[in-house]
């Protein structure tokens, strides 16, 4: 066994500034925490930090009231998507992968897998052999890697071809990486996990002529409530250059979408209110503001079914991506980065209709909880009393 693979670790960028350089700008410690103490905002779990990001402390307290902190967004998925048990259709993408084919979602073909069994007329990667075989076949190539398990897009391999001479494959980002590198690696990480080798969705083209070759997905936020499916809103996550993904952490941008016309407006920096916002991408120079997504109505359409087929999870965001034919499903997530709509809306999660069905839905979670709790204890009660019968 080999060490890890050679490419770098993904640094984060740097964080914005301190929460010292944030209240100075603000106005003083004696001027911001008064405002921040009447709102009482850490009853949503909204940090003095994210407080001050969100320019709260120039608004009335009514409008802090309106939103949540990262802990605020984390109680919020967690009490309405209650099922706990349920979140491995989700967790293990081969069975998400697997569920969602079977129901007639286009999703991104499996090449191989490492690390599990695989299913029929897929290769199972064994030894050196097995993954030199699937990473030479130009019939599967290109190949995107990625975790049968985890989350924020860690350890990918984008595989756009292969160098037999010096036994290498050839990433999207320009790296050689060797074969007993990627095994190595493999092995020391993903034994038992597992590891998939997809098919890489080929992009718009109207799209990568924008943002560059890495694909850019729209990340759609649904509730199901009342066995209604309700969009609270979508985003555009745009990588920058030499990204493989487009994972915010990775320092890529993100743009809001307007869901009834699929028009992006101008995209933040960074994944923070107050950052940078730009009209057109830095790298490639094309315009982002009013650039209109293809397919639109069928990316809302495919984000509708995958919230219909698990109901069980009502708060869910779907990763779709927009190939030339129409759109891919990526991904879901069932812990939604909600933050994300605050960001680029400007308002409050708890604010309008998206509020109201939010507090309805964690209204409707409680009580499915206390009737699940009742039927629990009925059903230990019957099982004791059989028991005495018995006796």
């Amino acid at each position: 066994m080999t060490g890890p693979l050679p490419w770098p670790e993904v640094t984060p960028p740097p964080p914005g500034p301190t929460l010292k350089a944030a209240v100075k700008a603000a106005g003083g410690w004696l001027r911001v925490v008064p405002r921040y103490l009447r709102a009482a905002p850490w009853r949503r779990g909204l940090s003095l930090a994210e407080y001050l990001g969100h320019g709260l402390h120039r608004r009335p307290p009514h409008d802090a009231a309106q939103y949540l902190g990262a802990a605020g967004v984390a109680r919020l998925w967690a009490r309405i998507n209650h099922m706990a048990s349920r979140h491995g259709l989700v967790a293990d993408k081969m069975l998400f992968d697997a569920m969602l084919r079977g129901s007639g979602i286009a999703v991104a073909p499996l090449r191989a897998v490492f690390g599990r069994p695989a299913p029929e007329r897929t290769a199972r990667i064994l030894d050196e052999k097995g993954l030199r075989r699937v990473l030479s076949n130009p019939a599967a190539l290109p190949l995107f890697g990625r975790p049968a398990m985890g989350r924020r897009s860690r350890d990918l391999l984008a595989i756009t071809g292969f160098d037999p001479e010096a036994d290498c494959a050839l990433t999207l980002d320009g790296q050689r990486v060797p074969v007993t590198r990627i095994l190595g690696h493999l092995r020391l990480t993903h034994r038992g996990t597992g590891f998939l080798f997809q098919g890489l969705i080929p992009q718009h083209p109207a799209l990568t002529e924008a943002v560059g070759p890495a694909v850019a997905t729209v990340r759609v936020f649904t509730l199901m409530h009342r066995r209604q499916c309700h969009v609270l809103g979508a985003v555009w996550k745009i990588p920058r250059a030499g990204q493989v993904a487009d994972a915010l952490w990775r320092g890529n941008m993100v743009a809001p979408v307007d869901v009834q016309t699929g028009l992006a407006a101008a995209a933040f920096a960074r994944p923070r209110a107050n950052a940078a916002r730009h009209a057109t991408h830095p790298d490639t120079g094309a315009p982002l503001e009013g650039f209109a997504l293809p397919h639109w109505p069928a990316v809302i359409q495919l984000a509708r079914r995958g919230a219909g087929l698990i109901q069980v999870l009502p708060l869910m965001a779907w990763d779709i991506a927009l190939g030339p034919g129409g759109p891919v499903m990526v991904e879901a997530s069932t812990a939604p980065a909600l933050h994300l709509l605050q960001l680029t809306g400007g308002r409050g999660l708890l604010s309008g209709e998206t509020g109201a069905l939010l507090t309805a839905a964690v209204a409707d979670a409680r009580r499915s909880r206390r009737k699940l709790w009742r039927e629990r204890r009925r059903a230990r009660r019957r099982r004791f009393l059989r028991r005495l019968d018995l006796g």
